[in-house]
């Protein structure tokens, strides 16, 4: 992870409104996600720079999304991740990010179904090395939104046996629509970009697409997901560029319901992500450079309970620990952790 200067100046576009709203929401999912984090913690385990493993449309196999038509969910999510700092040896940049997301879910066939997230991120960078502990930066705002479908292109229904099989193509992007134009100072009164990784969006477009296979009988379902994602190159003010690597992901999961307001969800989660390009300012003529400390293998164990608590009501959480790398450089992460709600409107 690339660290371009020591301090950094928050951007925050929301209304004051939403601000209050997703502060309210933090507050409460901070002490239980914290509480979670404690329950999962691990030894530290490498991982690569791009966050997120497995299907990019989990939201559309949650259990409230299968049975209705139309879900609205918002969940936060912690994670942290770890690269050493380029250039400087023996100094470490260390990335904690809370995301506060609305999801919503639209099946309007059963063959069909829509996924949008919009993100409001809080991301901060330290530092640290050599006995010091600087706050790189900290940004609050809104993230990249995505878009998503997946289409059943083989369905099989067995009513008499409760059976459920699907063969599904999906699909979707990232927006950029989260700021990527963060300024801080390289400590001799230079104005340069806040870190890349540090920035509440990346600039560019992340497509991607993929393949599904659902298998649902009687209080079972099992699903297997397969999906690459690009992206594309993001500019800076100072005629810098940043790629994030383009990542092939996937998951396999088991699900058993022993009754219809309880289901817990077990899998394994995986992904592989190619090492991040850049080109420093001035050079935006010149063949990108790779990044060091970006890029690799990870896979993790990814548990997760959902609880009907009312009518139209769903509350989850979810969960990723590592158990395996093969990672470029000096890179690792900790198990991230979600929680949320869901209602089923229609």
């Amino acid at each position: 992870m690339e660290t371009w200067g020591a301090t950094a100046h928050p951007i925050s576009s929301m209304t004051d409104g939403l601000t209050i709203g997703y502060g309210l929401l933090g507050w409460l999912v901070r002490v239980l996600l914290s509480a979670l984090a404690l329950f999962l913690w691990i030894p530290e385990a490498a991982a690569c720079s791009i966050c997120g493993c497995g299907d990019p449309l989990l939201a559309a196999s949650d259990p409230a999304a299968i049975a209705g038509r139309l879900r609205l969910q918002l969940d936060s999510e912690y994670l942290r991740v770890d690269a050493g700092t380029d250039d400087r040896p023996g100094y470490t940049d260390k990335l904690s990010q809370w995301s506060y997301r609305l999801n919503v879910a639209y099946r309007p066939i059963s063959r069909l179904s829509f996924v949008a997230t919009v993100p409001f991120l809080d991301k901060t960078i330290h530092t640290v090395g050599e006995g010091t502990d600087a706050i790189a930066s900290h940004l609050t705002g809104l993230g990249d939104a995505e878009l998503a479908g997946r289409l059943a292109l083989w369905q099989s229904i067995s009513y008499s046996r409760r059976r459920v099989q699907e063969f599904a193509l999906s699909a979707g992007t990232t927006l950029p629509t989260g700021s990527s134009n963060a300024k801080t100072s390289d400590g001799t009164g230079t104005v340069i970009p806040v870190d890349p990784h540090g920035q509440l969006g990346t600039g560019g477009w992340g497509p991607f697409a993929g393949l599904h296979f659902r298998f649902e009988q009687t209080d079972w379902l099992g699903f297997a997901d397969l999906s690459y994602r690009v992206r594309t190159t993001g500019s800076y003010f100072d005629g810098s560029t940043y790629k994030f690597g383009d990542a092939a992901v996937w998951s396999l999961h088991g699900q058993y319901r022993p009754w219809d307001t309880l289901a817990v969800d077990l899998g394994l989660d995986g992904r592989y992500a190619r090492i991040d390009k850049a080109t420093l300012a001035g050079d935006g003529d010149g063949a990108a450079a790779s990044v060091a400390n970006t890029g690799g293998t990870v896979l993790a164990v990814a548990p997760g309970l959902y609880y009907k608590a009312a009518s139209g009501f769903w509350l989850f959480a979810r969960g990723q620990i590592p158990f395996y790398t093969n990672l470029n450089g000096a890179q690792s992460v900790k198990p991230s952790a979600s929680l949320g709600l869901q209602y089923e409107v229609l």
